[in-house]
């Protein structure tokens, strides 16, 4: 079914253009805010995925190697 909706609105979409400057106006302030809108949900992906105050492994194992570079 969403395959289904997903062509409609692409032939939707491809006929926008047809319709002169207003509409590939319209068409494009949709890509943009379908572009803008993954961006924000991908923010808060990686919000929800990556803590702030969180400990970072790599970051450790990488000073406890210089820190025994270092020693010998």
């Amino acid at each position: 079914m969403k395959l289904l909706w997903s062509v409609l609105l692409a032939g939707f979409l491809g006929i926008l253009v047809f319709f002169g400057p207003i509409g590939l106006y319209i068409l494009c302030a949709i890509v943009v805010g379908v572009i803008f809108r993954s961006f924000v949900l991908l923010n808060d992906i990686h919000k929800q995925v990556v803590s702030e105050g969180g400990r970072d492994e790599v970051q450790e194992a990488y000073e406890k190697y210089l820190k025994e570079k270092a020693a010998n």
